[in-house]
């Protein structure tokens, strides 16, 4: 609440700004390239059985999922005024851990339960998303602008989870593998954001300006992990800085 209020309140003193400021842009098109970061983490679990030597095993696993760095890029263009339409696209990648542990039937005797424990390193997770942007372009001056854009977004997810588990008995004893799958899904969603930028160079043909931008873009999906599904949320608070290009 606090990020769209942040929002509501650049603009409205943005707009008294353009009476301030003696700046006409000319420009149709521009092009975005950032580097950016999403904050925070979210956790997900399950339990299930497993069917070993006419007995059920169990199985627990949970793990936390970090976002990690976005790379981020869009283009547009003014539709009137300083009214402009564009498409953007963002990914982001991170690796995290998840812990395993159960108990496994016993070869030779009933109701005699052995328990193992085990982390399973590096699952990976991708999200990536299409923003579609209607945005209003305000003069801030001479050399800066902000550009306040919002829309849909339709995002798409891929997530490796620790799915099963497989016993090998290796004489008196036993080790467990676990079995990784991967699950994937998409979902709509939307997105508000504001970029402030500041030209550094200014030719004939074409602008070239330094920026950075906040931008919240969100969604939400569900996933399956062992026997039943968790819910997880794509996207969140984005903060980045680029080059942008106006010509």
């Amino acid at each position: 609440m606090r990020f769209f209020k942040a929002i509501v309140v650049a603009g409205c003193v943005a707009g008294s700004a353009i009476d301030v400021a003696a700046q006409t842009d000319d420009s149709r098109v521009y092009i975005n390239l950032n580097g950016a970061f999403e904050p925070g983490s979210q956790t997900y679990s399950d339990s299930g059985t497993f069917r070993k030597y006419e007995e059920d095993g169990t199985l627990n696993v949970s793990s936390e999922v970090s976002s990690g760095a976005v790379f981020d890029v869009s283009a547009g263009l003014k539709i009137t005024g300083n009214f402009t339409f564009g498409l953007g696209f963002h990914r982001t990648s991170s690796s995290d851990d998840a812990t395993v542990k159960g108990t496994a039937p016993d070869p030779l005797f009933f109701n005699r339960p052995r328990a193992f424990s085990q982390t399973v390193n590096d699952l990976t997770r991708t999200e990536q998303a299409l923003h579609i942007s209607l945005g209003y372009l305000v003069p801030l001056g001479e050399r800066f602008d902000l550009h306040l854009t919002a829309g849909p977004s339709s995002f798409r997810f891929d997530q490796q989870v620790p799915a099963g588990v497989t016993i090998a008995e290796t004489g008196a004893t036993f080790t467990s593998t676990v079995v990784v799958e991967n699950r994937e899904d998409s979902a709509w969603g939307g997105h508000v954001g504001a970029d402030f930028s500041y030209a550094v160079v200014e030719g004939d043909a074409a602008t070239l300006r330094l920026g950075a931008f906040v931008r919240y873009a969100a969604a939400a999906s569900d996933f399956l992990v062992v026997s039943n599904t968790a819910s997880t949320k794509l996207g969140g608070v984005q903060f980045g800085a680029g080059l942008r290009v106006r010509f």
